[in-house]
């Protein structure tokens, strides 16, 4: 019995370090403790909530305090260009970036950018596939993308897209969205729903990375 003390002993600490440190990995807390403010945020900007929480699941799996390799910050990975954007219009004079790693902050800042690619990419007939791909990858990289057929069409876009991990990120995203929908009590698919179907995801080809980074361009 002796000899199995020692054995005894580490097991129960392992399991005890396991209770105390597993509900703080990012994996494990709970996915519904920021929709409040992805529901307000997609209200005031007007834009889908369940796709502002895809967006920050992808980003930063919902982590307020994360960091990108590029200066990105909390939930939804946003730049200091793209922040200052956001304050900008909102009239606020004491912003600084460090505001950023406030949940609601980020999540206003984040609804409004998206908003604004929306809005930029509404005359193609997926502005989503667009306004992803701008986040992630930049208006420089999308206007490369956008020759000929694919200004228009998102098919031929996705296609003339040489960023496999840009095209995995709108994937994921649009597949996250969808898994969201639920969350907020939506009725009827709006247009963003009715775009992220099978055809549509099956048009993107590569895997699917989950997490990753974005870089946000405020071009």
């Amino acid at each position: 019995m002796m000899r199995w003390f020692p054995l005894l002993v580490l097991l129960v600490l392992v399991g005890m370090m396991g209770y105390f440190v597993i509900p703080f990995r990012p994996e494990a807390l709970d996915t519904h403790r920021y929709d409040s403010l992805f529901a307000e945020a997609g209200k005031k900007y007007e834009v889908d909530p369940a796709l502002v929480k895809a967006v920050a699941w992808q980003e930063s799996h919902l982590n307020p305090d994360a960091k990108g390799g590029v200066g990105e910050l909390g939930l939804m990975q946003l730049t200091d260009m793209a922040s200052f954007e956001w304050a900008d219009s909102e009239g606020i004079k004491t912003f600084t970036p460090a505001h950023l790693t406030h949940p609601r902050t980020n999540a206003l800042a984040g609804a409004f950018y998206l908003s604004k690619m929306l809005k930029r990419y509404q005359d193609k007939d997926r502005p989503v596939v667009y306004a992803l791909a701008d986040y992630n990858a930049g208006r420089k990289a999308v206007l490369g993308w956008m020759e000929e057929a694919g200004a228009t069409n998102s098919v031929v876009f996705l296609e003339q897209m040489d960023y496999p991990g840009t095209k995995a990120y709108i994937r994921s995203i649009l597949e996250y969205h969808h898994d969201f929908h639920s969350d907020f009590n939506e009725g009827p698919p709006r247009p963003l729903e009715q775009s992220v179907s099978s055809d549509s995801l099956a048009s993107l080809d590569g895997q699917v990375n989950r997490p990753n980074a974005a870089v946000v361009s405020a071009e």
